[in-house]
């Protein structure tokens, strides 16, 4: 058997999760499987930058030259991958998260229906299985570590497979392996009660706003549009001061860290990335760690905005920010949760008229009542998710040229799209 192992361990050296890791793959070979063991952080690769030229430029492969393409041809050839990381602030690292994001090559832009969700159509007829091992730590109780299994099941789905087991370093490493060598029966499933609406706070309404675009596409992406809509609310509504910072510009860490620390309020934004945040959000978060003990941490707002067009996509990630706040001993005032946001950047203002008004409104909110208006919130929404009966109606229309016309516009263009359904991680 073919085993990947994707070692998320931070810079900083754990000599726990590397002896547990070492025995893990010495008995995996003695076993006699294949195992490849790739430790992301001595590694060269980039942040994904968001410019899906994998789907329109060069079909099934990255337009970046780092180790990553390497990491995913190992990965589409394995029968079984392994995510591995220790947590770090309720989360696996963002070397981890980072290569997790360069993944979406193995994909194809194009929708499909999958349990009643959109998901994008498969690359491969045979993709891994995967399973995720984690270190927690002392804050991470069983609730958490549920949030984030939940979050890499999703992932799994998405990456047209399934999430076999989510288990700790506190399983034995011989136990792990029996595991591994029995992934084909096994499944992971989380519990499927619906989670309870999380609390928004209310603060005294500030003066100064601090907004970070987590976006990988800089300041081109459809998040910095949606944060200055705000933005603008909040200046026109007694706000004094806009602080932008842009998050790509990720040797500026410790800067982005200080600026957080003198906030008034914080607002965060960036698109959904593999059922969670961007790999440069979560290396921003991890520096985040030296306040976890802070008392006076500055209120967060956050907005997560999607591709796919439902926002049922976003509510895991919704609940990890919560936490994240609740961890960092900063109020919580919200997340704004919006799908089918890619065209944003693309259409005229007038298209997009309701949306900005709606984030005005929130923007003004929070300056004048140091809070999020619910209800406004839940209509920024637009779809949570398509009723059943609407389903069907759904796949028929996916089934027409038309839905995936951007996608093969661009293809075009590019001279790509005769080659649109490559596979080309199949090559030696």
């Amino acid at each position: 058997m073919k085993i990947v192992i994707l070692d998320g361990q931070p810079q900083l050296e754990n000599k726990q999760w590397a002896a547990y890791i070492n025995t893990l793959v010495d008995r995996l070979n003695q076993n006699k499987h294949q195992v490849a063991h790739f430790i992301l952080k001595d590694m060269n690769i980039r942040h994904c930058i968001g410019c899906f030229g994998c789907w329109v430029k060069t079909p099934g492969q990255c337009v970046l030259k780092d180790d990553a393409n390497e990491i995913a041809r190992q990965v589409i050839q394995a029968d079984f991958v392994l995510w591995a990381s220790p947590l770090v602030l309720g989360f696996p690292s963002f070397h981890l998260k980072r290569i997790m994001d360069r993944s979406i090559p193995l994909v194809h832009p194009y929708f499909e229906v999958v349990e009643g969700e959109a998901h994008h159509l498969a690359r491969y007829k045979k993709y891994p299985v995967f399973g995720l091992l984690m270190k927690p730590g002392e804050s991470d109780g069983a609730e958490q570590l549920d949030l984030v299994k939940r979050i890499f099941a999703r992932t799994a789905l998405n990456i047209k497979s399934k999430l076999a087991f989510a288990e700790t370093t506190d399983l034995p490493a011989n136990v792990l392996v029996e595991k591994t060598e029995a992934y084909r029966e096994l499944v992971f499933q989380p519990d499927s009660a619906a989670a309870q609406p999380l609390v928004m706070a209310r603060i005294a309404p500030p003066k100064r706003l601090l907004v970070l675009n987590g976006s990988p596409r800089g300041k081109s992406g459809n998040t910095p549009i949606m944060l200055q809509k705000i933005a603008d609310g909040f200046m026109s509504a007694g706000g004094t001061t806009i602080e932008t910072l842009h998050l790509t510009q990720v040797k500026d860490q410790q800067a982005f860290a200080q600026a957080y620390r003198k906030a008034d309020c914080v607002l965060l934004g960036f698109p959904l990335y593999t059922d969670g945040m961007p790999g440069i959000v979560k290396e921003f978060i991890e520096v985040l760690a030296q306040f976890e003990n802070r008392q006076e941490n500055p209120p967060m707002a956050f907005l997560v905005q999607s591709g796919f067009p439902e926002a049922a996509h976003s509510r895991h990630v919704e609940r990890y920010l919560g936490s994240l706040a609740q961890r960092l001993n900063s109020p919580y005032l919200g997340t704004i949760v919006r799908g089918g946001s890619e065209g944003v950047r693309m259409m005229p203002d007038s298209m997009n008229r309701k949306l900005f008004k709606a984030l005005n409104s929130l923007g003004a909110q929070l300056a004048q009542e140091g809070a999020f208006d619910p209800n406004l919130v839940r209509e920024i929404v637009s779809v949570e998710k398509f009723p059943a009966v609407l389903i069907p109606i759904f796949k028929l229309l996916l089934k027409f040229p038309f839905t995936q016309m951007y996608w093969d516009s661009q293809l075009k263009k590019n001279g790509a799209f005769e080659r649109r359904f490559d596979q080309p991680y199949l090559e030696p």
